[in-house]
Protein backbone atom coordinates (compact mmCIF):
# COMPACT_ATOMS: atom_id res chain seq x y z
CA UNK A 1 0.00 0.00 0.00
CA UNK A 2 1.18 3.68 -0.58
CA UNK A 3 1.94 5.72 2.66
CA UNK A 4 -0.58 7.90 3.88
CA UNK A 5 1.79 10.14 5.61
CA UNK A 6 5.33 10.62 5.52
CA UNK A 7 5.55 9.39 9.05
CA UNK A 8 4.62 6.28 8.39
CA UNK A 9 7.59 5.52 6.25
CA UNK A 10 9.54 2.62 7.96
CA UNK A 11 13.05 4.92 8.44
CA UNK A 12 10.97 7.86 9.90
CA UNK A 13 9.26 4.90 12.52
CA UNK A 14 12.25 3.47 13.71
CA UNK A 15 14.23 6.83 14.20
CA UNK A 16 11.35 7.90 16.34
CA UNK A 17 11.71 4.89 18.16
CA UNK A 18 14.99 5.39 19.12
CA UNK A 19 14.78 9.10 19.93
CA UNK A 20 11.90 8.23 22.25
CA UNK A 21 13.95 5.67 23.61
CA UNK A 22 17.32 8.15 24.60
CA UNK A 23 14.83 10.75 25.90
CA UNK A 24 13.48 8.60 28.39
CA UNK A 25 16.60 7.08 29.60
CA UNK A 26 17.59 9.68 32.98
CA UNK A 27 21.61 8.39 32.96
CA UNK A 28 21.53 10.98 29.79
CA UNK A 29 22.51 14.89 30.88
CA UNK A 30 20.07 18.17 30.60
CA UNK A 31 21.65 18.94 27.70
CA UNK A 32 21.79 15.87 25.61
CA UNK A 33 18.10 15.33 26.75
CA UNK A 34 17.12 18.65 25.33
CA UNK A 35 19.33 17.64 21.93
CA UNK A 36 17.32 14.54 21.57
CA UNK A 37 14.25 16.53 21.98
CA UNK A 38 15.49 19.10 19.07
CA UNK A 39 16.55 15.75 16.89
CA UNK A 40 12.70 14.84 17.50
CA UNK A 41 10.99 18.44 16.46
CA UNK A 42 13.35 18.02 13.10
CA UNK A 43 11.90 14.58 12.01
CA UNK A 44 8.63 15.68 12.76
CA UNK A 45 9.35 18.98 10.61
CA UNK A 46 10.80 16.72 7.87
CA UNK A 47 7.44 14.40 8.04
CA UNK A 48 5.11 17.62 8.25
CA UNK A 49 6.87 19.18 5.26
CA UNK A 50 6.34 16.33 3.07
CA UNK A 51 2.44 15.65 3.94
CA UNK A 52 2.02 19.42 3.35
CA UNK A 53 3.90 19.68 -0.03
CA UNK A 54 1.35 16.66 -1.15
CA UNK A 55 -1.94 18.27 0.71
CA UNK A 56 -0.75 21.65 -1.67
CA UNK A 57 1.00 20.28 -4.70
CA UNK A 58 -0.08 16.52 -4.90
CA UNK A 59 -3.50 17.09 -6.84
CA UNK A 60 -1.32 19.07 -9.64
CA UNK A 61 0.94 15.76 -9.65
CA UNK A 62 4.02 17.05 -8.33
CA UNK A 63 6.08 14.55 -6.56
CA UNK A 64 8.37 14.86 -3.44
CA UNK A 65 11.85 13.40 -3.94
CA UNK A 66 15.25 12.84 -2.18
CA UNK A 67 16.95 15.51 -4.39
CA UNK A 68 14.61 18.20 -3.43
CA UNK A 69 16.12 20.82 -0.95
CA UNK A 70 13.48 20.55 1.97
CA UNK A 71 14.78 23.96 3.50
CA UNK A 72 13.63 25.77 0.42
CA UNK A 73 10.49 23.68 -0.33
CA UNK A 74 9.23 24.48 3.51
CA UNK A 75 9.88 28.30 3.26
CA UNK A 76 8.05 28.08 0.10
CA UNK A 77 4.78 25.96 1.70
CA UNK A 78 5.06 28.77 4.77
CA UNK A 79 5.74 31.94 2.52
CA UNK A 80 3.44 31.32 -0.67
CA UNK A 81 -0.80 32.09 -0.15
CA UNK A 82 -2.11 29.28 -2.75
CA UNK A 83 -1.07 26.09 -4.42
CA UNK A 84 -0.22 28.23 -7.40
CA UNK A 85 2.30 30.38 -6.27
CA UNK A 86 3.67 27.47 -4.29
CA UNK A 87 4.37 25.66 -7.87
CA UNK A 88 5.94 28.77 -9.34
CA UNK A 89 8.39 28.82 -6.67
CA UNK A 90 8.92 25.51 -7.15
CA UNK A 91 9.72 25.53 -10.84
CA UNK A 92 12.10 28.34 -9.95
CA UNK A 93 13.97 25.81 -8.05
CA UNK A 94 14.66 23.91 -11.06
CA UNK A 95 15.32 26.75 -12.90
CA UNK A 96 18.22 27.63 -10.67
CA UNK A 97 21.42 25.62 -12.57
CA UNK A 98 23.14 24.74 -9.48
CA UNK A 99 19.98 23.46 -7.95
CA UNK A 100 19.27 21.31 -10.85
CA UNK A 101 23.03 20.48 -11.44
CA UNK A 102 23.14 18.62 -8.12
CA UNK A 103 20.03 16.79 -8.56
CA UNK A 104 21.41 15.30 -11.91
CA UNK A 105 24.50 14.55 -10.42
CA UNK A 106 23.40 11.62 -7.91
CA UNK A 107 21.45 9.33 -11.07
CA UNK A 108 24.77 8.51 -12.33
CA UNK A 109 24.66 6.21 -9.45
CA UNK A 110 22.18 4.08 -11.06
CA UNK A 111 23.43 2.44 -14.24
CA UNK A 112 20.49 2.02 -16.31
CA UNK A 113 20.75 6.11 -15.81
CA UNK A 114 24.11 6.45 -16.49
CA UNK A 115 24.12 5.31 -19.80
CA UNK A 116 21.55 7.80 -20.76
CA UNK A 117 23.37 11.21 -18.89
CA UNK A 118 24.08 12.49 -22.00
CA UNK A 119 20.47 12.74 -23.37
CA UNK A 120 20.07 14.06 -19.58
CA UNK A 121 22.60 16.54 -20.40
CA UNK A 122 20.81 17.49 -23.84
CA UNK A 123 17.72 17.81 -22.05
CA UNK A 124 18.99 20.13 -19.42
CA UNK A 125 20.50 22.42 -22.07
CA UNK A 126 17.20 22.48 -23.80
CA UNK A 127 15.89 23.26 -20.53
CA UNK A 128 17.69 26.57 -19.85
CA UNK A 129 17.36 27.32 -23.35
CA UNK A 130 13.30 27.26 -23.45
CA UNK A 131 12.99 24.16 -25.61
CA UNK A 132 11.07 22.85 -23.65
CA UNK A 133 9.20 20.63 -26.28
CA UNK A 134 12.72 19.17 -26.91
CA UNK A 135 13.26 18.70 -23.13
CA UNK A 136 10.19 17.01 -22.67
CA UNK A 137 10.65 14.33 -25.40
CA UNK A 138 13.63 13.39 -24.27
CA UNK A 139 13.22 12.95 -20.62
CA UNK A 140 10.06 10.77 -21.51
CA UNK A 141 12.03 8.67 -23.91
CA UNK A 142 15.18 8.77 -20.89
CA UNK A 143 12.16 7.40 -18.30
CA UNK A 144 10.56 4.83 -20.51
CA UNK A 145 14.21 3.22 -21.79
CA UNK A 146 15.26 3.59 -17.79
CA UNK A 147 12.62 2.06 -16.25
CA UNK A 148 12.44 -1.18 -19.70
CA UNK A 149 16.19 -1.81 -18.69
CA UNK A 150 16.13 -1.31 -14.83
CA UNK A 151 13.93 -4.65 -13.75
CA UNK A 152 14.29 -8.08 -15.72
CA UNK A 153 10.56 -7.01 -16.44
CA UNK A 154 11.14 -5.43 -19.75
CA UNK A 155 8.31 -3.13 -19.84
CA UNK A 156 8.88 1.27 -20.08
CA UNK A 157 7.00 3.47 -17.48
CA UNK A 158 4.44 4.11 -20.04
CA UNK A 159 3.58 0.36 -20.03
CA UNK A 160 4.14 -0.30 -16.11
CA UNK A 161 0.59 -0.07 -13.72
CA UNK A 162 0.40 2.68 -11.16
CA UNK A 163 0.53 -0.61 -8.68
CA UNK A 164 4.03 -1.35 -9.91
CA UNK A 165 5.57 1.55 -8.94
CA UNK A 166 4.61 1.70 -5.52
CA UNK A 167 8.18 2.80 -3.30
CA UNK A 168 8.86 1.07 -0.35
CA UNK A 169 10.44 2.95 2.87
CA UNK A 170 10.86 6.41 0.15
CA UNK A 171 8.38 10.01 0.04
CA UNK A 172 7.72 9.34 -3.42
CA UNK A 173 5.86 6.08 -1.79
CA UNK A 174 3.43 8.81 -0.25
CA UNK A 175 -0.31 8.35 -1.68
CA UNK A 176 0.15 11.49 -3.10
CA UNK A 177 3.00 11.02 -4.88
CA UNK A 178 4.40 8.93 -7.78
CA UNK A 179 1.62 6.37 -8.11
CA UNK A 180 -0.97 9.17 -7.84
CA UNK A 181 1.07 11.17 -11.03
CA UNK A 182 1.18 8.00 -12.90
CA UNK A 183 -2.38 8.76 -14.37
CA UNK A 184 -1.11 11.73 -16.75
CA UNK A 185 1.75 9.20 -17.85
CA UNK A 186 -0.50 6.42 -19.00
CA UNK A 187 -4.10 8.79 -19.78
CA UNK A 188 -4.91 8.24 -23.42
CA UNK A 189 -5.64 10.91 -25.67
CA UNK A 190 -6.40 9.99 -29.04
CA UNK A 191 -8.63 12.94 -30.45
CA UNK A 192 -5.92 15.81 -31.30
CA UNK A 193 -6.16 18.38 -28.62
CA UNK A 194 -4.42 21.98 -29.56
CA UNK A 195 -5.26 23.86 -26.46
CA UNK A 196 -2.70 24.71 -23.56
CA UNK A 197 -2.01 21.62 -21.06
CA UNK A 198 0.05 22.16 -18.28
CA UNK A 199 0.56 17.93 -17.51
CA UNK A 200 3.05 15.36 -18.37
CA UNK A 201 0.46 13.61 -20.36
CA UNK A 202 3.31 11.20 -21.89
CA UNK A 203 0.83 9.51 -24.81
CA UNK A 204 -0.71 12.40 -25.81
CA UNK A 205 2.28 13.91 -26.72
CA UNK A 206 4.13 10.99 -27.64
CA UNK A 207 1.75 10.32 -30.01
CA UNK A 208 0.86 13.92 -31.47
CA UNK A 209 -3.05 13.87 -29.83
CA UNK A 210 -1.48 16.98 -27.67
CA UNK A 211 0.22 19.64 -29.79
CA UNK A 212 0.39 22.76 -27.51
CA UNK A 213 2.58 20.93 -24.51
CA UNK A 214 5.57 23.07 -25.33
CA UNK A 215 5.93 25.10 -21.37
CA UNK A 216 7.94 25.38 -18.83
CA UNK A 217 5.34 23.63 -16.50
CA UNK A 218 5.29 20.49 -18.54
CA UNK A 219 8.99 20.62 -19.06
CA UNK A 220 9.74 20.87 -14.99
CA UNK A 221 6.99 18.11 -14.55
CA UNK A 222 9.40 15.61 -16.69
CA UNK A 223 12.14 16.45 -14.49
CA UNK A 224 9.94 16.38 -11.66
CA UNK A 225 9.09 12.49 -12.78
CA UNK A 226 12.47 11.78 -13.65
CA UNK A 227 13.60 12.24 -10.43
CA UNK A 228 10.84 10.44 -8.83
CA UNK A 229 11.13 7.28 -10.99
CA UNK A 230 14.87 7.18 -9.96
CA UNK A 231 13.91 7.11 -6.33
CA UNK A 232 11.19 4.83 -7.18
CA UNK A 233 14.10 2.31 -8.38
CA UNK A 234 16.34 2.81 -5.31
CA UNK A 235 13.13 1.80 -3.51
CA UNK A 236 13.35 -1.55 -4.79
CA UNK A 237 17.05 -1.80 -4.64
CA UNK A 238 16.15 -1.08 -0.81
CA UNK A 239 13.74 -3.37 -0.33
CA UNK A 240 15.13 -6.19 -1.75
CA UNK A 241 18.80 -5.69 0.59
CA UNK A 242 18.24 -7.37 4.11
CA UNK A 243 17.61 -4.99 6.48
CA UNK A 244 20.46 -3.15 8.44
CA UNK A 245 21.27 -4.36 12.26
CA UNK A 246 19.78 -2.01 14.84
CA UNK A 247 22.14 0.16 16.15
CA UNK A 248 23.54 -0.81 19.67
CA UNK A 249 22.67 1.89 22.30
CA UNK A 250 26.35 2.36 22.30
CA UNK A 251 26.27 3.62 18.38
CA UNK A 252 23.15 5.69 19.13
CA UNK A 253 24.95 7.32 21.97
CA UNK A 254 27.55 8.61 20.02
CA UNK A 255 25.99 9.73 17.54
CA UNK A 256 23.42 11.83 19.50
CA UNK A 257 26.80 13.71 21.16
CA UNK A 258 28.30 14.23 17.67
CA UNK A 259 24.79 15.73 16.75
CA UNK A 260 25.15 18.26 20.04
CA UNK A 261 28.93 18.62 19.70
CA UNK A 262 27.45 20.26 15.19
CA UNK A 263 24.81 21.80 17.16
CA UNK A 264 26.92 23.87 19.50
CA UNK A 265 29.44 24.83 16.59
CA UNK A 266 26.41 26.09 15.07
CA UNK A 267 25.08 28.13 17.51
CA UNK A 268 28.64 29.59 18.42
CA UNK A 269 29.29 30.68 14.69
CA UNK A 270 29.09 34.18 13.87
CA UNK A 271 28.92 35.74 10.43
CA UNK A 272 32.09 37.20 8.56
CA UNK A 273 33.42 39.14 5.45
CA UNK A 274 37.29 40.07 5.12
CA UNK A 275 38.78 42.27 2.25
CA UNK A 276 42.37 42.18 0.73
CA UNK A 277 44.85 43.45 3.50
CA UNK A 278 42.52 42.74 6.73
CA UNK A 279 44.07 40.52 8.93
CA UNK A 280 43.25 36.75 8.27
CA UNK A 281 42.33 37.11 4.10
CA UNK A 282 45.65 35.77 3.02
CA UNK A 283 45.34 32.80 5.52
CA UNK A 284 41.98 32.38 5.39
CA UNK A 285 41.22 28.44 4.44
CA UNK A 286 38.61 28.76 1.72
CA UNK A 287 40.34 31.67 0.19
CA UNK A 288 43.69 29.65 -0.35
CA UNK A 289 41.64 26.28 -1.56
CA UNK A 290 40.30 29.26 -4.24
CA UNK A 291 43.65 30.46 -5.19
CA UNK A 292 45.08 27.08 -5.81
CA UNK A 293 41.50 26.14 -7.95
CA UNK A 294 41.93 29.25 -9.98
CA UNK A 295 45.80 29.13 -10.91
CA UNK A 296 44.96 25.35 -11.86
CA UNK A 297 42.10 26.87 -13.94
CA UNK A 298 44.61 29.25 -15.53
CA UNK A 299 46.81 26.62 -16.32
CA UNK A 300 43.70 24.21 -17.48
CA UNK A 301 45.18 21.81 -15.09
CA UNK A 302 41.87 20.05 -14.70
CA UNK A 303 42.95 16.70 -12.51
CA UNK A 304 44.11 19.83 -10.15
CA UNK A 305 40.68 21.37 -10.51
CA UNK A 306 38.77 18.54 -9.93
CA UNK A 307 40.11 18.03 -5.88
CA UNK A 308 38.62 21.19 -4.84
CA UNK A 309 34.88 20.23 -6.00
CA UNK A 310 32.48 18.87 -3.48
CA UNK A 311 32.25 15.32 -2.55
CA UNK A 312 28.91 14.75 -3.32
CA UNK A 313 29.46 16.29 -6.78
CA UNK A 314 32.40 14.78 -7.74
CA UNK A 315 32.44 11.22 -5.98
CA UNK A 316 29.88 9.63 -8.27
CA UNK A 317 31.94 10.11 -11.08
CA UNK A 318 34.99 8.75 -9.93
CA UNK A 319 38.01 9.21 -12.77
CA UNK A 320 35.57 10.43 -14.58
CA UNK A 321 35.48 13.81 -13.18
CA UNK A 322 38.41 15.20 -14.49
CA UNK A 323 37.17 14.87 -17.96
CA UNK A 324 33.94 16.56 -17.15
CA UNK A 325 35.64 19.12 -15.54
CA UNK A 326 37.73 19.73 -18.56
CA UNK A 327 34.48 20.07 -20.82
CA UNK A 328 32.82 21.94 -18.53
CA UNK A 329 36.04 24.50 -18.80
CA UNK A 330 37.44 24.17 -22.42
CA UNK A 331 35.28 27.20 -23.64
CA UNK A 332 36.66 29.63 -20.89
CA UNK A 333 39.99 30.45 -21.10
CA UNK A 334 40.87 32.17 -17.67
CA UNK A 335 44.15 34.26 -18.25
CA UNK A 336 44.38 36.00 -14.11
CA UNK A 337 41.95 36.82 -11.34
CA UNK A 338 41.76 38.55 -8.66
CA UNK A 339 40.33 37.62 -5.41
CA UNK A 340 38.43 40.53 -3.66
CA UNK A 341 36.60 39.02 -0.94
CA UNK A 342 36.11 36.51 1.38
CA UNK A 343 32.40 36.09 3.05
CA UNK A 344 31.52 33.62 5.07
CA UNK A 345 27.42 33.47 5.17
CA UNK A 346 26.96 30.05 7.34
CA UNK A 347 28.27 27.65 9.51
CA UNK A 348 29.58 25.39 6.50
CA UNK A 349 28.99 28.07 3.20
CA UNK A 350 31.39 30.62 1.85
CA UNK A 351 31.19 32.72 -0.81
CA UNK A 352 34.91 34.03 -2.17
CA UNK A 353 34.20 36.90 -4.87
CA UNK A 354 36.22 36.94 -7.36
CA UNK A 355 37.35 38.95 -10.95
CA UNK A 356 37.73 36.34 -13.90
CA UNK A 357 39.69 38.41 -16.88
CA UNK A 358 39.79 35.77 -19.79
CA UNK A 359 41.78 35.82 -23.29
CA UNK A 360 39.15 37.60 -25.32
CA UNK A 361 39.55 40.62 -22.77
CA UNK A 362 36.45 40.37 -21.31
CA UNK A 363 35.90 39.76 -17.42
CA UNK A 364 33.18 38.81 -14.71
CA UNK A 365 32.51 39.07 -11.15
CA UNK A 366 31.27 36.14 -9.73
CA UNK A 367 31.42 34.03 -6.63
CA UNK A 368 32.58 31.13 -5.78
CA UNK A 369 30.68 28.85 -2.86
CA UNK A 370 32.52 26.76 -0.91
CA UNK A 371 31.19 24.29 1.24
CA UNK A 372 32.84 23.12 4.36
CA UNK A 373 32.50 19.09 4.56
CA UNK A 374 33.50 16.55 7.56
CA UNK A 375 35.06 13.13 6.22
CA UNK A 376 31.90 11.82 4.72
CA UNK A 377 31.19 14.59 2.77
CA UNK A 378 28.46 16.21 4.77
CA UNK A 379 28.41 19.93 5.70
CA UNK A 380 29.78 20.43 8.58
CA UNK A 381 30.88 23.76 10.83
CA UNK A 382 34.27 25.14 9.39
CA UNK A 383 35.20 25.44 13.48
CA UNK A 384 35.00 21.28 13.56
CA UNK A 385 37.64 18.97 11.57
CA UNK A 386 36.85 19.17 7.92
CA UNK A 387 37.99 20.69 4.65
CA UNK A 388 36.53 23.40 2.26
CA UNK A 389 35.29 22.30 -0.77
CA UNK A 390 34.11 24.14 -4.42
CA UNK A 391 30.00 23.74 -4.61
CA UNK A 392 28.92 25.46 -7.32
CA UNK A 393 31.75 24.04 -9.52
CA UNK A 394 30.95 24.69 -13.24
CA UNK A 395 31.47 28.23 -14.58
CA UNK A 396 28.06 28.20 -16.13
CA UNK A 397 26.29 27.87 -12.50
CA UNK A 398 28.90 30.74 -11.20
CA UNK A 399 29.48 32.65 -13.84
CA UNK A 400 25.28 33.43 -13.92
CA UNK A 401 25.51 34.23 -10.74
CA UNK A 402 26.69 38.06 -10.20
CA UNK A 403 28.45 39.35 -6.96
Amino acid sequence: MDYQSAHDLPSFVEMKRQLQGLRALSLFSRKQRETVKTLEQQIKGLGDAVDQYYKVLGPRNWIFHDALPVDDITVLLNERPDAEEVEAGLIELYRSPDNLRRMITPLRQLPAMRKRMALIHAAQEDYFSERYYACIHVLLSVMDGFVNEFETVRRGLHAREAEELRAWDSVVGHHMGLTNAHKTFTKGKSTTNEEPVFELYRNGIVHGSILNYDNVVVATKAWNRLFAVADWARARIKEQQPPPEKASWKEIFAQVAENDKRMRANEAWQPSTLRPGEDGFAEHPAGELAEKFLTAWVAKNYGRMTQAISTEVRQPHGNAMPRLVRIEYEGFDLQSYEVTAIDHTAPAVCLIGVVLRFADDSQQTVNLRWLYEDADGQPIASSLPGVWRLRNWGPMAFMNTTA
